[in-house]
């Protein structure tokens, strides 16, 4: 299966606020970390978060996740699997400071499950 990272323009407007050592070490871990964490459980619980469920309709589960880049930094990040290319696509959609990510993780989830949070609450007609 191959592994396909994208970022958004966010992530990449986050990271520039960054110097260019912590760049480097940001990118490194979430390349080389990242596609470990999918097949090895130990490392997942350790690096992945997930800071809580989005009541998604139709039992669709969330698949944002904090990752853990070291002691103070965290991505923002969605995993999702593409059976029909044979692909997992890994979207970077911010890097915050550690004390910060909860609201970056709300903020991301928010914005990108709005249609499914929105309709799950709107009345049937």
């Amino acid at each position: 299966m191959e592994i396909v990272f994208e970022s958004t323009e966010d992530f990449n407007r986050s990271l520039a606020r960054f110097s260019g050592p912590e760049q480097s070490i940001i990118t490194d871990e979430v390349e080389r970390w990242v596609p470990l964490l999918l097949t090895e459980k130990g490392f997942r619980e350790r690096r992945l978060h997930q800071f809580f469920q989005f009541d998604l309709r139709n039992n669709y589960g969330s698949s944002l996740y904090s990752f853990i880049v070291n002691y103070y930094l965290r991505v923002i990040l969605t995993i999702d699997e593409d059976p029909l290319c044979d692909r997992l696509l890994i979207t970077l959609f911010d890097v915050v400071e550690s004390r910060e990510a909860a609201v970056a993780y709300k903020r991301v989830g928010d914005s990108i499950y709005r249609t499914l949070i929105e309709t799950s609450l709107s009345p049937k007609s």
